[in-house]
Parts: structure tokens; sequence; C-alpha cells
């Protein structure tokens, strides 16, 4: 297949794939024999943003579309060396290699969620400030919903007992504020409103099946 074939494959199927790979990562990481199958957790980011870049419009402004994967990475860079502004907090090894203690995947991870929403939200409304909060919003309640599936399958762990309220109010301050300084650079995506679909169930079922 050509370069267009293959964009229109995924455009047609690109759903299914992520459906099936985070469906199969459920059957993975939802028992007992979760430890065995973790460390494949970047395959299936990797697999995800793949799909997701292929399946974008094309990017009249490139370095600004993929500038919330920079911006989120170094932000979390920042976090994981200082506290601050989410409080303390350490990566695994789990996702992958990285600087300073920060996984690269981590601001992909930023990327295709911000990417997803704003996309989402650019549908239903032109105001660039409502689309900001409404993605800052959603990243907030997503985020809710990762805490506790990836603090359970050691993805990172928190120096608090619990997760600390600087980290929700964080995510959604800076959602807000990455979302707004590159929105000039959004592109539509078939696949955004599904991505989100798909890692929200992800995460909800999997924080059933976690203890």
């Amino acid at each position: 297949m050509n370069r267009a074939e293959v964009k229109s494959w995924f455009k047609n199927y690109g759903s299914w794939v992520i459906a099936v790979f985070h469906f199969v990562g459920i059957l993975l990481l939802g028992g007992p024999w979760s430890s065995d199958f973790v460390m494949l957790t970047p395959l299936n980011l990797l697999l995800l943003s793949v799909v997701y870049l292929i399946t974008s419009d094309k990017v009249k402004r490139p370095l600004l579309y993929a500038l919330p994967a920079l911006m989120g990475f170094l932000v979390e860079m920042l976090g994981t060396n200082t506290g601050f502004p989410f409080g303390e907090y350490s990566y695994s090894s789990i996702l992958g290699p990285g600087l300073l203690g920060t996984p690269f995947l981590i601001g992909v991870l930023w990327w295709v969620l911000l990417r997803s929403f704003n996309d989402v939200f650019s549908r239903i409304s032109s105001n660039k400030t409502i689309i900001s909060l409404a993605t800052g919003l959603g990243m907030l309640l997503l985020d809710i919903f990762i805490e506790p599936v990836a603090i359970g399958l050691g993805f990172w762990e928190w120096q608090a007992a619990e997760v600390p309220l600087e980290n929700y109010m964080a995510w959604f301050v800076l959602s807000f504020v990455f979302t707004r300084l590159t929105m000039d650079g959004q592109v539509n995506n078939t696949m955004s409103k599904w991505v989100l679909i798909v890692l929200g169930g992800f995460f909800v079922v999997m924080g059933i099946l976690i203890p």
C-alpha cells in the first residue's frame, strides 16, 4: 500500500486497532499475572501515538503541532526533580527510557491527550478560551482515573500517602495553558474521540480490577 492507502486504512480501522490492543491490555494487566506483562506498556503507548499521527489531517505548522509533547516532557522533568508543580513523585523504569528520571513517552502521552481533547472540543465550540478550559477539565477528570491505575501498576509512585491536590490543580492549569498556546497548530483527527473513549474505558475498568 502507498502512503495515502495506509492513511485511509488507519482512518477506517484505527479505532479498532487501539480498542483491541487496549482490550488485550486489560486481559494482560488486570490479573495477578500483570507483573509479567506490564513492561509491554511502552509498546501500547507507541502504537497509540503512531495511529494518532497517521490519522491526523495534514499538519500545516508541525513544530507548533508537536510542541505539547516537549512542553509535557519538560514540565514532568521539572516535577520529578523538584516536586513542582505536581508534588513529590518518581517514575519507575516501566515506561521506558528517558532523561533525568523522566520517560520520553510521558511527553508523547501529553501530546496525544491534549490534541485529542482539543480536537473534540473544537468541534463543539470555536472559542479558544472555552476549548482550552474544557480541555483542562477533561485532562483533570482523566487523571483522576489514571492515578490509581498507574500507581497500582508501578508506573510511578508518590512520596505522600495520597495523591496531592496540587497534582490535579497543575494538570488543569497546565493543560489549559498548553492548549491555549499551541491551539493554532491543531489539526482534525478522526481518532480523537476514540482515543478518549478507549483510554477512558481502559482506566475505568483497570481501576475496578486493580485492588
